[in-house]
C-alpha cells in the first residue's frame, strides 16, 4: 500500500512537531542548523508519532534526500513496538512492505534510471556494498534509487545480493 508523505511544516523544536499531525503520512521535520528529526503520523494509521532520527552525532540515524523529485528517507523504517509498521520514504511516498504490493516501488524502470545502471555496476566490486555505500561514490544519486538498480542488476545476472544480515548489499557478479 502507498499513501503520500505530506511535509506540513519545518519546526526547530521537536515538542511542536505534534500539532501539525493529523492523518497518516503527516510529516514535520525538526531542524536546527540541519535536519535532525521527521516525526511522522505512523503510515499504518495506528495514531502513533513516529519520532526518526536523523541526526548521526546523536547515535545511529536515518539519511534525508530532499530533491526536486521529491523526499526520501533511507533506510525503510521498521517499528519493533505497537503497530510494528515497515516502510521505505521514496520521493514523497510511503510504501508499506508487507502489504500486497509492498514491493510495486521497485518494479518499474524510470527515465534516466539506465544511465544509473550504468555506474552502479561500474562502483560495483567483489565486496559487498550497501545500496548508501554506493550511493555515496556517485554523484546525486539517492539510495532508494541505487538500491532499484541493483536489484535490476540481480535479475539481469549481472549482481549478487548478499543473505540474511548482507541483504540489501550487492557486489558484481
Amino acid at each position: 500500500m502507498m499513501i503520500p508523505l505530506t511535509i506540513k511544516a519545518r519546526v526547530n523544536s521537536r515538542a511542536t512537531a505534534s500539532v501539525h499531525l493529523e492523518r497518516p503520512g503527516d510529516a514535520v521535520i525538526v531542524d536546527r542548523q540541519g535536519p535532525r528529526w521527521l516525526v511522522l503520523y505512523c503510515p499504518c494509521g495506528c495514531g502513533a508519532e513516529v519520532p526518526v532520527n536523523l541526526d548521526r552525532r546523536a547515535g545511529p540515524a536515518w539519511r534525508i534526500y530532499e530533491s526536486p523529485k521529491g523526499t526520501s528517507v533511507y533506510p525503510s523504517v521498521w517499528r519493533d513496538t505497537d503497530c510494528e509498521s515497515h516502510f521505505i520514504i521514496w520521493r514523497d511516498n510511503i510504501f508499506l512492505i508487507g502489504s500486497r504490493d509492498g514491493d510495486s516501488w521497485s518494479d518499474e524502470v524510470e527515465d534516466g534510471e539506465n544511465r544509473l545502471l550504468d555506474q552502479v555496476l561500474e562502483v560495483l566490486s567483489d565486496r559487498e556494498l550497501s545500496a548508501e555505500e554506493i550511493s555515496d561514490q556517485i554523484p546525486e544519486s539517492e539510495p532508494w534509487d541505487v538500491f532499484r538498480c541493483c536489484r535490476r542488476l540481480c535479475r539481469m545476472g549481472k549482481a549478487v545480493e548478499g543473505h540474511w544480515h548482507a541483504r540489501g548489499h550487492f557486489r558484481r557478479r
